[in-house]
């Protein structure tokens, strides 16, 4: 038994250790959830940046994606990248912000969501868009890398409150 300094109450030494444990898992949680967030950001920037290394360099092998331009069906990773890469040829001007990012890991599965906003140009025709976004990962050898994603737009009204600022969506 040890003795709590703040309390002078025994306190058994398993839960001591446990209450350390959990301490530093938190810990050890939070610099996970950080490794995933910057995966996922690394894969945003790639594409902001239509860098096609970085984006390959983040997808697992089974990758695959529903997404929020067509086509909407789930497309296997070639196709995907396909179409990303495609659309790296007609898109400018495009930047993008993540709200509420979260990152739930299981061992060496995380799934990440959050929301997007990201606007830009596609063949000098402007974009501006809103989407719900699940990501899940696989830590691998070499990192965290994402093996599936789903986009789901927010229906335009929904999309104006959303975005407006917490104070003002507050009751």
């Amino acid at each position: 038994m040890r003795v709590s300094k703040l309390t002078g109450a025994p306190q058994d030494q398993t839960q001591a250790r446990s209450s350390n444990s959990s301490s530093e898992d938190a810990v050890r949680n939070a610099s996970v959830e950080d490794e995933v967030k910057n995966t996922v950001v690394k894969r945003l920037d790639g594409i902001k940046n239509r860098d096609e290394a970085t984006v390959r360099a983040l997808i697992d092998e089974q990758y695959n994606k529903f997404d929020d331009w067509p086509p909407f069906g789930r497309q296997d990773g070639t196709k995907a990248l396909e179409n990303e890469f495609g659309a790296f040829k007609v898109l400018s001007n495009y930047s993008y912000e993540l709200k509420d990012f979260e990152a739930n890991v299981f061992g060496d599965t995380a799934v990440a969501t959050f929301t997007i906003h990201y606007q830009g140009q596609i063949r000098n025709r402007p974009f501006d868009v809103t989407s719900r976004v699940t990501s899940v990962l696989k830590k691998q050898d070499s990192g965290w890398k994402v093996v599936h994603e789903h986009f789901s737009r927010f229906p335009e009204t929904t999309r104006q409150q959303y975005m407006a600022p917490r104070r003002m969506m507050q009751p």
